[in-house]
Parts: structure tokens; C-alpha cells; sequence
């Protein structure tokens, strides 16, 4: 887990300010699930979302915090959803502004995270930690000489 750290401590300041806004959308996600539920009285009942919203929004920090290639891939997807379920929340509930700032929140933190996130330096820093083995490409011929005939 220390290899992590140091990797998380040498990363350019993009990738850290880009985790840091991705942790507060995700840190504001489930509150927002638990506020529209708290509003609409109907909070006992949706412990089992809210749940899940909180585990999802732990994993997607988690897997970042991992500085894995792939990992990017799948926050983008886990912040489109994340994105597309609070603006449809937001848009069957009654009008209310604690729930407008909160999605707002979650909207700005995320689209603004994912973009620090794919920077320049980001993107660098990404390739450098995680290199691409060629030798070990199943469709390249050179890589399968050693193999049994």
C-alpha cells in the first residue's frame, strides 16, 4: 500500500486536484441521494440506496486512488451515471434549493474532476506508472516465436 502512497505523493498537481474534486462529487453524491429521500419523507425506506450510492462512490475513489490505466475508464463511466442519475433526481423532485445546490455540486465537482483528470500531465503520469508490455500482445507475430509449433 506504500508503493500507492508514493505514487499518489509524486503525481503532478493536475491528477491531485482532479482526485480531489472526484472525491468531493463522490462525497456529495450520497448526501444528495439522502437529502432527496429526507425531503420527500421516505428516508427509512431507502437506506439500501443510499448504501449503495456511498460503496460505488468509495469504489470509484478507491480504483483512482490505485492509479490504474483502466481505472480512468471507469470513473468517466461511474461519473456519467452518477451525473445522469442526480439531474434525473433532480428533475422528477419538487423544487427545493438545498437539492439544486447539492446537484449542482455533484454536476460541477465531477465534470471539472474528469477533466483535471485527463490533463496533459495526468495523462503522462498515467502512461508512465502503467507501460504498455508489447511482448506479451497475443496478436503480435513477434511476440509468439517462443511459443510450441
Amino acid at each position: 500500500m506504500n508503493d500507492y502512497f508514493a505514487r499518489f505523493t509524486n503525481a503532478p498537481a493536475s491528477f491531485k486536484k482532479g482526485f480531489t474534486m472526484l472525491v468531493v462529487a463522490w462525497a456529495i453524491h450520497p448526501i444528495y441521494i439522502y437529502a432527496f429521500f429526507f425531503f420527500n419523507q421516505a428516508v427509512t425506506q431507502a437506506e439500501g440506496v443510499i448504501l449503495r450510492m456511498a460503496v460505488v462512490s468509495g469504489c470509484l475513489a478507491l480504483l483512482l486512488f490505485l492509479i490504474k490505466k483502466w481505472a480512468r475508464a471507469l470513473v468517466v463511466m461511474g461519473n456519467c451515471f452518477i451525473v445522469v442519475y442526480d439531474i434525473f433526481v433532480l428533475a422528477i423532485s419538487p423544487s427545493n434549493k438545498v437539492l439544486s445546490l447539492l446537484c449542482v455540486g455533484v454536476v460541477l465537482f465531477a465534470i471539472f474532476g474528469t477533466y483535471w483528470l485527463f490533463a496533459k500531465d495526468s495523462r503522462t503520469y498515467f502512461s508512465q506508472v502503467n507501460p504498455k508490455d508489447e511482448s506479451k500482445d497475443p496478436l503480435d507475430p513477434k511476440a509468439g516465436s517462443d511459443l510450441p509449433k
